[in-house]
């Protein structure tokens, strides 16, 4: 469910079908009436009497005639944002808690990219729930809501279910709800951070705060998930809010560069080693791409990192008929060729 979920449910109780604006960042929105929604919900517009600008049916389709009701300002609202908040208190809407901690042990190339994950972020956000659900601890970079430290939100808070995305967790991320879920802000260019979320885990221990730490995985590794701030948040909200499981938000997420990542690991699983006049070969069936539709790659990337790896790709058929001629090799598990 979405926050567009819970306003379209206020409005037909209200005896409204049909929603209009004038606002051009909602208009410009994918999604029209999340937009509206995130907007209400900001305290930016309100729902209020008559017709103004562009409308749409409660499925965001839009129509040609003067709508219910328009979001935008006025002083006699049919709804606010303390009524939707109220009504979407009833709904699980987890929050997403971007732990900073880290932040000045970053160069500056780093910090910067760190913001603009985290900025990111917060359009993600907007795309299931509204800006109130993204909290920032121990950096006010003015995205969010800022916190000094992750433990004292979650205190404040009474937050008893916290979940820590760690790419080390104990457990396996497969769509387990809470109350919220901590994303370390890090972003790792010069090599030197692994375990740095563990850490953070660490500093949790050390205030009292209880959590469960987990790792997503793709096919039973971290390699292929991505690994940007703004992902790992897509990746857990198009789960538990999204209804998707974790392989397909992972993939609608995944860059070709993070696909091509696991690629390399998994090809050469797939090679067959063929020895001809003493020179040794990898050479790689052209099906087996077909095997990799939970991959964003084409052909190309394909055939290039078989290239990098130094793999022949070859017609199945003439990988059988070189087969069917050769020699096995059980001592150094290939195939020899004489020609």
């Amino acid at each position: 469910m979405k926050l567009r979920d819970v306003l379209i449910r206020l409005l037909r109780k209200k005896g409204i079908g049909t929603i209009s604006t004038n606002i051009d960042r909602i208009l410009d929105s994918d999604d029209v009436i999340q937009m509206m929604a995130v907007y209400i919900a900001n305290g930016k517009a309100k729902v209020c009497r008559g017709h103004r600008g562009v409308a749409f049916d409660l499925e965001g389709r839009r129509i040609d005639r003067d709508a219910d009701a328009f979001v935008g300002r006025c002083d006699d609202a049919i709804l606010g944002r303390e009524e939707l908040i109220e009504e979407a208190k009833k709904v699980f809407f987890p929050y997403i808690v971007i732990d900073c901690s880290f932040f000045n042990r970053h160069i500056e190339k780093e910090k910067r990219k760190i913001v603009f994950q985290i900025t990111q972020t917060l359009g993600v956000i907007r795309r299931f729930m509204w800006d109130e659900k993204l909290i920032v601890t121990a950096l006010n970079c003015g995205v969010g809501i800022y916190y000094p430290t992750t433990a004292e939100f979650i205190r404040e808070r009474g937050i008893e279910d916290v979940i820590l995305l760690d790419p080390f967790g104990d457990e396996i991320f497969e769509g387990q709800r809470a109350e919220c879920y901590v994303i370390g802000g890090i972003v790792d260019k010069v090599g030197n951070k692994t375990g740095w979320t563990s850490k953070l885990g660490e500093m949790l221990k050390e205030e009292g705060i209880e959590f469960r730490s987990m790792r997503i995985l793709l096919r039973g590794d971290v390699i292929g998930v991505p690994d940007r701030i703004n992902t790992i948040a897509e990746i857990v909200l198009r789960v538990v809010l999204g209804g998707e499981d974790v392989e397909t938000a992972i993939r609608k997420v995944q860059s070709p560069l993070v696909a091509r990542w696991r690629l390399r690991k998994e090809i050469p699983k797939l090679t067959i080693r063929i020895d001809v006049n003493g020179v040794p070969f990898r050479v790689v069936r052209k099906s087996e791409f077909k095997k990799f539709d939970w991959l964003n790659i084409d052909k190309k990337d394909f055939y290039e990192v078989c290239s990098e790896l130094g793999y022949l790709v070859m017609e199945d058929e003439r990988i059988e008929e070189i087969i069917k001629d050769a020699e096995w090799d059980e001592k150094k598990r290939r195939y020899v060729v004489h020609v």
